[in-house]
């Protein structure tokens, strides 16, 4: 997952999630040259990492020496992290993930380059995930579940076999997805929902059985 050694790479964002990302990338022995962040001082340090200033920083860099890594995290909505994966990727740059040295992945699954997959996770075989997805600590996402592009699976989620999670679909923490249910795009899962039947795409919901939200 880690990017080539001839490109340096910097975290863009770095709040709760990003700190998460961060010590993930440490752990995995991946060398960060900086943070952009616009909410944190110029100078200072994040786990040894110095902080370069905002997104001004990025213009003085060459894409094509350059990575970076999605540092914002999602409450409920993944359009932020959309957003800054599409705007930099427009101006030619790339995006990496990383994989913490504690997280499980299983046989012949297809993981996009870009995705983050946090301490003990574990993903079963023949699992499918798109670009700029984050698999949060403690997730379990088991055998054939496919999770398009911009998703977030939030910390202690499981996902049942042959799940189909949308495009930019949030699954709240601890929520429960049953087997084989399709999941639309943009929507959200309540934290501690227990999904048993196909939710169409930007719809909220949450509970136990879940229900959209009113």
């Amino acid at each position: 997952m880690s990017s080539s050694p001839k490109k340096s790479i910097y975290l863009v964002a770095c709040g709760g999630h990003g700190r998460v990302v961060l010590d993930a990338l440490v752990a995995s022995k991946i060398t960060v040259a900086g943070i952009i962040d616009a909410q944190l001082v110029p100078g200072s340090e994040v786990f040894g990492v110095e902080v370069l200033g905002d997104d001004s920083y990025l213009r003085k860099l060459n894409p094509l020496n350059t990575t970076l890594i999605n540092g914002l995290g999602s409450t409920g909505s993944t359009r932020g992290r959309i957003e800054i994966f599409e705007r930099f990727s427009k101006l030619g740059f790339e995006f990496d993930g990383v994989v913490h040295p504690a997280a499980s992945i299983g046989a012949e699954c297809k993981i996009d380059q870009s995705v983050q997959i946090m301490a003990g996770a574990v993903l079963q075989n023949r699992v499918v995930v798109g670009e700029n997805v984050v698999i949060n600590t403690r997730a379990s996402v088991d055998h054939d579940v496919v999770i398009s592009a911009h998703a977030v699976v939030s910390p202690g989620a499981i996902i049942s076999g042959a799940v189909k999670l949308g495009r930019g679909a949030f699954v709240g923490a601890g929520a429960v997805i049953i087997q084989g249910i399709e999941i639309g795009e943009g929507c959200i899962i309540g934290a501690g929902a227990v999904v048993r039947h196909h939710v169409k795409a930007n719809t909220t919901v949450v509970g136990n059985p879940a229900a959209q939200l009113e």
